[in-house]
């Protein structure tokens, strides 16, 4: 949490700079694929080992109808119930396999842009991340990290353009470029951004948003393109 909140700090000391797009990124399965895996315990005793974005989301979306929990993500309120949810990959990055349809987009920095991960690890992982940023040699002192732990994104990249208000009342970020795999995601962006009556008074007229959608084939990569 003290992770996310410095970076929230940082991300609020950019206010007067002349940025009008902000690029957004996911890391698993958007910037690298990795051999993470999440390994759970339930309280009857049953396990499961969940190996990619889809089976994660599959068990704790029936996880949490089950329990009767309301939640984005519902780890938390798991945890409490007595799951016992391993995340310890996901605090390293293991065994990565560089996506570069998406890396040879990151490594431009355009000047009146803003790079971001926003990711739903854990503060934890942020170091490992960065790290392997350099190690592809994307300058990292250039890339904003933001680890969610748990929050939605959409409610996080709606808040980025709400913190950013020009003297006429509007917005300066006229566009958003975001990269990400998951459709669970992407459908939650696209209703807190394009859905958002409170955002649209403060969005400028030109506003863009351009999501990027990473879809993995055959280990093969491509982008399929999605607007409001």
């Amino acid at each position: 949490m003290k992770l996310l909140l410095e970076n929230w700090r940082k991300y609020l000391t950019e206010m007067e700079e002349p940025i009008t797009t902000l690029r957004i990124f996911d890391f698993d399965e958007t910037i690298a694929h990795t051999q993470s895996e999440t390994r759970v315990k339930a309280p009857d005793g049953s396990t499961a080992v969940l190996r990619n974005q889809q089976e994660f989301e599959e068990y704790m979306n029936n996880a949490a109808e089950r329990e009767g929990i309301d939640a984005f993500d519902p780890i938390d309120q798991l945890v409490e119930l007595e799951y016992q949810i391993d995340l310890s990959d996901y605090s390293i990055v293991k065994n990565p396999y560089e996506i570069t349809l998406v890396t040879d987009i990151m490594r431009n920095f355009p000047e009146d842009s803003k790079t971001y991960i926003v990711t739903a690890r854990r503060g934890n992982s942020i170091g490992p991340i960065l790290n392997y940023l350099d190690e592809l040699n994307i300058n990292s002192n250039q890339v904003r990290p933001i680890a969610t732990e748990g929050e939605s994104k959409g409610d996080v990249i709606a808040n980025m353009i709400a913190q950013k208000i020009m003297p006429d009342g509007k917005s300066n970020i006229h566009r958003i470029e975001y990269y990400e795999d998951s459709q669970r995601n992407i459908d939650d962006v696209l209703q807190k951004v394009c859905q958002n009556e409170d955002l649209d008074r403060i969005k400028p007229d030109d506003f863009e948003l351009i999501i990027y959608k990473v879809v993995g084939i055959d280990g093969d990569y491509n982008l399929q393109e999605i607007t409001c």
